[in-house]
């Protein structure tokens, strides 16, 4: 297994972790989901990407990417947010003036901070589904589990022969 962060500290604490846990099949490398690195092409049977896809600079890239380093009927799990890309669905939702803040001040800044497109936490269902499309995901490769964890949607995406 893998674990790929843009971030050297949060590389550290994982280390550090994994030592206490006495887990030592893991190999922590510094990387970047946008710019995969070619030697990942076709190498992981499974990638779980937790709450950050909408934080990255270019998520279709990293999208495009995934399906990229997986190996034939690999799969990944990409736990976000569940909103809805429209804003006025969206503010029914009582929680959703604090996902609105929390995507304004820090996941839109993250991504725009790095000349990213800044989607932030409230990009919705509807448009991840989109990019994930366009990025190459068909529609049979992709499931999305709503409601089983609160305000969180995950995606499992399947490469090759479809989800079962």
């Amino acid at each position: 297994a893998v674990v790929s962060t843009q971030s050297t500290g949060a590389l550290e604490l994982n280390k550090v972790d994994a030592e206490k846990l006495g887990v030592k099949n893991v190999e922590f490398v510094l990387g970047d989901f946008c710019n995969m690195k070619p030697e990942w092409t076709n190498k992981f049977d499974y990638v779980m990407i937790f709450d950050c896809m909408h934080d990255l600079p270019h998520p279709a890239e990293a999208m495009k990417g995934l399906k990229g380093v997986l190996k034939d009927n690999g799969i990944v799990t990409m736990l976000d947010i569940d909103t809805s890309s429209d804003m006025v669905s969206q503010t029914k939702n009582p929680i959703s003036a604090v996902l609105y803040n929390i995507s304004l001040h820090h996941c839109m800044s993250v991504s725009l901070s790095s000349g990213g497109v800044g989607l932030g936490a409230c990009w919705g269902v509807e448009l991840a589904q989109k990019m994930l499309g366009e990025a190459g995901w068909k529609e049979e490769e992709v499931r999305v589990i709503t409601k089983d964890i609160p305000n969180h949607a995950v995606y499992v995406m399947t490469k090759g022969n479809g989800l079962m």
